[in-house]
């Protein structure tokens, strides 16, 4: 049987793909998160490996510092944990428990086994053949059969490069979720750390608060104060102290949507070491586009869709080539004492079906596919305008808060606060500037919270979205505080605060 197989099988050699050793190449995905598309060394020639991902560079976790903004932990009434943690720590965590690396990291192992399934030969098929003439066993003849099919036009090299292509797509597609999540984590954490500090400042204004109304009431009692100035001084305390409960339930929220993308809803409430103000990058739209466009994860896996497409194009011209199948029978006849072998080569011939259709298919695929990468782009412009347009009014604010309210509105407290003393402006002048710092201060923060968010997004690839990851441009997931809301509003009273301090002092009741 052997002597009759070795010509047959040697003449159809040169119709099966090259049987070089496979170098099987899994890169440890550690803590479930794909760190980077994977490839196997020689044998997927990926156009999109030519590019890396980045993760969240641009954010330097050592220039933070602790800005203390508690003077106890227990000053706002919130269990909280240990020293103040940091954004490194966070997103370690992150990496180790957010659900959605899992699923990428699973999704891309997922390819890798579609990978391996698609270059491997089919089995050879054996058999046991019975002829029966009579039941007299003399007459009876035993064989068996072997049968082997031979793919040709190298159709199994080209099933692993389209399937490579799809293991690029869906690697560069996990590293994109990965930025996601370290995106949205960076701006919870900003969110927290702009609670918290507007928690500080409504502290530090509640003192001064009862220090206010402790000064009317002593005034009222030596008869240089009014029962009104009493009333306005209570009336303030109270205000800030709703001031101060609103940003401890924000930073509650904040922690817990925090914590949520963490993927540890239980993580007990810490402060957050870090500081708003400082380092703010001057960034411009062109350049920022032009870094978009060389590292976005997303445009580098469209390239790979758009790839797949076109090996799945030459795979589908190659089915058209039939398959060669061998099949050899050795049989022993009990009548003639004689043993036989005979030998069937057979294929189909493509006369009807020549794969016609999933041809037409392919070639669809590959429009719709470079059709993506322009509406990817189109896309990933159209956010990016948006986050620049934040971007621009949130450092606007933020430097002139900085540089002019702030400074005045301070200046502004002092000079009625010694107006009072010496008996030239009213208590009522006095709480009406204290306020307006305060409200000026929480703009501020407000302001530079929106800015650190926006700066996340720009420098981030315009990748959020970490616990709902979908299409580009389509992700469902919104970001926490509702931020561009507060600023309006707080901004709406520094400025009605600053109006009321330029009123005649007859129409503030002195």
């Amino acid at each position: 049987m052997f002597r009759i197989l070795i010509p047959v099988i040697t003449s159809l050699a040169i119709l099966a793909p090259c049987g070089c050793a496979q170098t099987e190449h899994r890169r440890t995905v550690r803590d479930g998160i794909a760190r980077e598309p994977v490839q196997e060394a020689g044998k997927l020639p990926f156009s999109a490996t030519t590019a890396r991902p980045i993760a969240l560079a641009k954010h330097e976790e050592s220039a933070f510092q602790t800005p203390g903004p508690f003077d106890t932990p227990e000053s706002h009434g919130t269990v909280l944990s240990g020293r103040p943690i940091g954004l490194s720590e966070l997103k370690d965590l992150a990496s180790r428990t957010n659900p959605t690396l899992a699923q990428a990291a699973a999704g891309v192992e997922a390819e890798r086994g579609a990978y391996r399934q698609a270059g491997l030969y089919p089995n050879p098929q054996v058999g046991y053949l019975n002829n029966s003439a009579s039941p007299s066993s003399v007459q009876q003849s035993n064989g068996a059969f072997i049968s082997q099919e031979f793919v040709t036009a190298n159709k199994l090299k080209l099933a692993r490069i389209w399937e490579g292509h799809e293991v690029n797509r869906v690697a560069w597609e996990a590293e994109a979720q990965r930025v996601r999540v370290l995106n949205d984590l960076t701006i919870r954490y900003y969110e927290v750390l702009g609670a918290q500090e507007a928690v500080s400042v409504a502290e530090n204004l509640e003192k001064l608060a009862q220090d206010g109304l402790a000064t009317a009431n002593s005034l009222l009692k030596n008869d240089l104060g009014t029962k009104n100035d009493v009333l306005q001084a209570e009336i303030q305390l109270e205000t800030v102290r709703m001031s101060k409960h609103d940003a401890i339930f924000r930073q509650q929220a904040a922690w817990q949507q925090l914590a949520n993308m963490i993927g540890d809803p239980q993580l007990p409430m810490s402060l957050v070491a870090g500081n708003l103000d400082g380092g703010v990058p001057d960034l411009e739209f062109d350049e920022t586009w032009q870094e978009l466009t060389a590292n976005s994860p997303q445009l580098v896996a469209s390239q790979a869709n758009l790839d797949h497409a076109r090996a799945e194009l030459q795979l589908a011209r190659a089915q058209v080539i039939p398959n060669v199948t061998l099949q050899t029978v050795l049989q022993r006849d009990n009548a003639t004492h004689s043993s036989q072998a005979s030998t069937l080569v057979s294929l189909p011939v493509p006369i009807f079906n020549r794969n016609q259709g999933n041809i037409q298919r392919a070639e669809a695929d590959i429009c719709a596919a470079e059709a993506e990468i322009s509406r990817t782009r189109l896309v990933l412009r159209d956010l990016l305008a948006d986050s620049f347009k934040r971007y621009q009014t949130s450092r606007h604010q933020a430097l002139g808060y900085r540089d002019k309210i702030l400074p005045n509105a301070e200046k502004s407290m002092e000079i009625a606060s010694f107006g009072y003393k010496s008996g030239e402006r009213g208590f009522l002048e006095v709480l009406t500037a204290r306020q307006t710092y305060f409200q000026a201060k929480l703009a501020s923060i407000e302001a530079l919270t929106e800015l650190r968010k926006v700066i996340v997004e720009i420098e981030g690839l315009q990748l959020t979205g970490g616990l709902n990851p979908a299409a580009i441009g389509t992700a469902i997931q919104s970001q926490p505080g509702g931020g561009t809301q507060r600023q309006r509003a707080l901004l709406n009273q520094v400025q009605e605060g600053a109006t009321r301090q330029l009123l005649p002092a007859a129409q503030l009741g002195r």
